[in-house]
């Protein structure tokens, strides 16, 4: 208990710094701000005019699919604003040696690597993402309850810890291939797969596209249980995945440390 207070004490200092950075830099700030929200209304006008075509994919009608890439924009704000800037740096901070001296801070490694810089801008996209939710959930009179709320919100959260787990896993292999700085890029791209049905992944008969199914869990399931199209074998499964691959990449990066051997 006093390690978790500890940690949460430096996180809101972390928290501090951050605003700090945003005091000195407001312009780079304001150019974040703008290209991420922007970002964030291109994807909710391309699936709205996408879906005045297809009427009707893989049992989601239009109007389920726009929630679908609703749910998209917030859960990938909360990640990008949290996490994804941090493993930005990753392939820097090995490639340079940087990463000798957080070995030697009293701090947790992974939580040094994953959790120090926060991207206040991208909120943005959640905070976009949630009006436009409540907006089109009004507009179209879906049928949503209060445990349909708390079971969205707290699954969307479970899709979070399974995108930071997944991510984590790719980007720890670069302590023994830092000059893998691509890396990243290919991880925004396979993050796109997670605005897409389940079922898209499982019914294209391509194997590959089968390993991209914990991605498309993240947001249809939660999704599904707003709409109440439950489907309590993808939410287990989205459970699951979450906690296991949390603890899988944990264990894997206690690995990974075993074969540093720093960059002098």
């Amino acid at each position: 208990m006093n390690t978790f207070k500890r940690y949460i004490r430096i996180y809101k200092a972390v928290l501090k710094i951050n605003v700090a950075l945003i005091l000195a830099y407001r312009a780079n700030f304001l150019n974040h701000l703008f290209s991420t929200g922007a970002w964030g209304v291109f994807n909710f006008i391309w699936i709205t005019l996408l879906t005045n075509k297809a009427k009707q994919a893989f049992g989601w009608n239009g109007n389920e699919l726009v929630v679908i890439t609703i749910g998209y924009i917030i859960i990938t704000g909360v990640h990008y604003s949290l996490f994804a800037h941090n493993f930005e740096n990753f392939s820097r901070i090995i490639d340079r040696g940087e990463f000798d001296g957080m070995l030697l801070k009293p701090l947790d490694t992974q939580f040094q690597m994953s959790m120090m810089r926060v991207s206040f801008a991208s909120l943005i996209r959640t905070i976009l993402g949630s009006a436009l939710l409540v907006w089109w959930v009004v507009m179209h009179q879906f049928s949503v309850g209060i445990f349909q709320i708390v079971a969205f919100i707290a699954l969307m959260g479970v899709g979070v810890v399974l995108m930071y787990a997944v991510w984590f896993l790719f980007i720890t292999t670069l302590i023994w291939y830092p000059n893998l700085s691509n890396m990243i890029e290919l991880l925004y791209t396979l993050n796109g797969f997670a605005r897409y049905p389940t079922k898209m992944l499982t019914a294209s008969g391509f194997t590959p596209l089968l390993l991209l199914v914990p991605l498309a869990l993240i947001v249809a399931t939660p999704v599904s249980v707003l709409l109440q199209k439950n489907t309590w074998s993808d939410v287990g499964l989205l459970v699951l995945l979450g906690i296991g691959l949390f603890a899988v990449s944990r264990v894997f990066w206690k690995f990974a440390l075993k074969s540093y051997t720093s960059a002098s």
